[in-house]
């Protein structure tokens, strides 16, 4: 009978020291931790410019709780309402910090560069993203909404420059071409006044460090463009005087140049929408200039060639700033205007409607 005994002993200890080693080696997965609780310090924020400088929000959390004493990385992310995060504005936060503050110019140039429009309220989504290591063992807090009112705000785009002849190829004095998305394909207005000098090049800065000469191209009499290499010495060129609206994508090496003489189209001006006012550049000011009546309640646009290829609208509210098929711009009283439309800023295209 002890004998029998015997095995059976044997067996339990076994299987009690099998499941001992199993309960020691367990894991602790970032599946079973605890998320942090983020919160902000207001719900609706009204920016302004006057106010650039000062703490605009200020977003606090609960550590984020791993099982276990855990060097976390916390990253606040900021983004527009409906876009789930795909591509939101982070700042990295050190693993000791349980709040991040956000100044006024901080977050308003985050959000004009999410395309939230100046002067329109809006609203942003944050979220507080807790990992051990680069996007593993993520955690992600609540997500709070709040209502976001930008102010408009001159925006430094990512540029290159474009020297030419009729400036004497001095880069560093020469237009810009701007990227608004950062996506390496840029656009821009350049007055060319000089019969005799109609060519240029791009550089990706003041230095020459890259520049983009001409590869191949097909012309018209108002119309330019083609191919370019960054090892190419020729020059790119437009066929005449001019005022142009030069592209360049650094993507597929191409460009274009197309002649743009503008006017404005609306039921506020004497043409209606039938017939455009030419206005007139004047290239001392690099401004688009007009005098006329308009009429108050109606609305007007900018366009070019008497066409609707390239026109500019406003945002919406109306706030000074033009896009591409923007909004109709709205004239609040009939009478006596100058118009000045200035496209000299690369992506900050603005206009005046000043009453005589």
């Amino acid at each position: 009978m002890k004998h029998k005994l015997l095995p059976i002993i044997f067996s339990a200890l076994a299987l009690l020291l099998v499941n001992g080693c199993k309960k020691d080696s367990v894991n602790v997965t970032a599946g079973d931790g605890k998320p942090a609780v983020l919160t902000a310090s207001a719900s609706t924020l009204l920016l302004t410019s006057a106010t650039a400088a000062d703490n605009a929000v200020t977003f606090s959390w609960t550590k984020a709780d791993y099982n276990y004493n855990a060097a976390i990385q916390y990253t606040v992310q900021i983004d527009k309402k409906g876009n789930n995060f795909a591509s939101p504005k982070a700042y990295a936060i050190d693993a000791s910090a349980i709040s991040q503050q956000l100044t006024v110019a901080d977050l308003n140039n985050a959000l004009v560069l999410m395309g939230f429009a100046p002067g329109a309220a809006a609203v942003m989504e944050a979220r507080l993203k807790s990992e051990l290591r680069t996007d593993k063992d993520v955690l992600y807090s609540n997500v709070l909404e709040l209502t976001v009112t930008p102010y408009a705000v001159i925006v430094d785009y990512p540029s290159i420059y474009v020297p030419a002849a009729y400036q004497g190829w001095v880069a560093t004095t020469a237009e810009r071409v701007s990227s608004i998305l950062d996506d390496k394909t840029y656009e821009g207005y350049v007055y060319f006044g000089d019969a005799a000098n109609l060519i240029f090049k791009f550089t990706t800065d003041t230095q020459w460090s890259t520049t983009y000469g001409w590869a191949s191209s097909t012309s018209t009499d108002i119309y330019a463009e083609g191919t370019m290499s960054s090892t190419a010495s020729g020059n790119l060129f437009v066929p005449a005087t001019g005022y142009y609206l030069l592209k360049a994508d650094l993507n597929k090496n191409t460009w274009s140049a197309a002649k743009a003489s503008f006017g404005i189209i609306g039921d506020a001006t004497p043409g209606g929408w039938d017939a455009d006012t030419d206005m007139v550049f004047d290239p001392a000011t690099k401004e688009w200039k007009v005098t006329l009546n308009l009429i108050g309640g109606k609305v007007i646009k900018f366009r070019a060639n008497d066409a609707w290829t390239i026109n500019y609208g406003d945002n919406a509210p109306a706030n000074g700033f033009l896009k591409l098929n923007g909004g109709d711009i709205p004239v609040t009283a009939t009478g006596n205007y100058t118009v000045v439309l200035k496209l000299g800023n690369p992506g900050n295209y603005t206009y005046t409607l000043t009453k005589n």
